[in-house]
């Protein structure tokens, strides 16, 4: 089951994001940065301020098992350093527990962004992601096409590459009209 997120899911989101870096990241972000992700009150208030802010970013969280398993956030196109994309929308994060994936969550959160983009007129998505993160071939197998444009990010002390993948056009990602 899929359905917004709501500042009450602050804590099951942040232990979603914590658990799903430690265990997709291993040996690509530094063990210690991953050791040190925590869910303490600093990570639950953290959360709880992007699900509090208002406009046309929205989260959708996915339920099983009695909680939280996985959750995506999108809203409008951001720019990362100099580095401008062609888009209107962008899938900001979308994190799925290990023992979830393949079950069909990610697609759903994906389709319940593009939904949401699609209603307030963002038609087009990107989706930053590690350039050796697992996640690569997840936005592949739903039609993302690989850009050019690539973006450096600095992780406790580690230079890592970010690339970017792009839907020019949602109407695939979207729910049947």
């Amino acid at each position: 089951m899929i359905r917004p997120a709501v500042v009450a899911d602050a804590r099951g989101v942040a232990e979603v994001r914590i658990q799903t870096w430690r265990s997709a990241y291993r040996g690509i972000v530094p063990d210690a940065h991953l050791d040190a992700m925590v869910v303490d009150e600093k990570a639950v208030d953290k959360t709880r301020s992007w699900l509090e802010q208002p406009g046309d970013r929205k989260a959708f969280v996915a339920l099983a098992d009695g909680g939280i398993v996985g959750f995506a956030v999108g809203g409008p196109q951001r720019n990362r350093g100099n580095v401008a994309l062609p888009f209107t929308g962008e899938l900001y994060a979308i994190y799925i527990l290990a023992e979830h994936q393949g079950a069909g969550h990610g697609r759903v959160l994906v389709r319940a962004i593009a939904d949401h983009l699609h209603a307030h007129g963002m038609d087009s998505l990107s989706v930053w992601v590690l350039e050796h993160g697992p996640a690569r071939k997840f936005y592949e197998r739903l039609g993302g096409r690989l850009l050019e444009q690539t973006a450096d990010i600095e992780l406790a002390g580690t230079r890592l590459i970010e690339v970017g993948y792009g839907w020019p056009d949602t109407t695939a990602l979207r729910s049947p009209s």
